[in-house]
């Protein structure tokens, strides 16, 4: 059991460190010993929990697609309307990426691993914003006629200048005025004329 323990925890380092590596350098440049050097760790330690820089980058990936997956878990339990639900979920998204770098170096590696082609996450969290989207037309609290692909596509734009602002040291703070400001000009659109105002 204390084995485990300890497996579980250096497994653990090793990923925040990869992530580190991956936030300031990018994938490409996020080299094994490099990573080892930022764990404090053998490089054989690191293939002991990984088989190669690979597995290693889909693990992070992995991560920060758990993290989207409990966002929107959360989302699909409230009881507010989904409107409202979607301007939490960008929130709690944006606090995410400004502060764990484990998840803010997720999105980065689906990004690097695109290749030119849309993101596995950008795709996910497409649609989790075009389903709460669509249950906000459902619920009244979108208003009649807003196209709700245009304002996923808005909203996944947003998300992704938050990612690469979140990249920047102590901008938890920045990340979270630019959103509410940008909530703020774009609310009064999406709700007038809707049954329930939301947010």
């Amino acid at each position: 059991m204390q084995r485990q323990r300890r497996a579980i925890r250096s497994r653990d380092v090793i990923l925040r460190a990869a992530a580190q590596v991956v936030d300031r350098h990018g994938l490409t440049a996020a080299t094994l010993s490099r990573v080892s050097k930022q764990a404090g760790l053998s490089t054989g330690a690191i293939y002991f929990h990984f088989a190669d820089k690979d597995a290693l980058a889909s693990a992070l990936e992995e991560r920060a697609a758990h993290a989207l997956d409990e966002l929107a878990a959360d989302r699909s339990r409230e009881l507010a309307p989904a409107l409202t639900a979607m301007v939490d979920t960008t929130r709690e998204l944006a606090r995410l990426l400004a502060r764990d770098v484990v998840v803010r170096a997720g999105f980065q590696v689906s990004c690097d691993r695109a290749e030119g082609g849309v993101p596995v996450l950008r795709r996910r969290l497409t649609t989790l914003l075009t389903q709460l989207l669509e249950d906000a037309r459902s619920d009244g609290s979108l208003a009649p006629g807003v196209a709700v692909d245009e304002v996923a596509a808005t909203v996944l734009a947003i998300t992704v200048g938050v990612q690469i602002l979140a990249r920047q040291p102590d901008t938890a703070r920045t990340v979270a005025l630019a959103l509410e400001r940008f909530w703020q000009a774009t609310l009064p659109g999406l709700t007038d004329g809707a049954r329930d105002a939301g947010p």
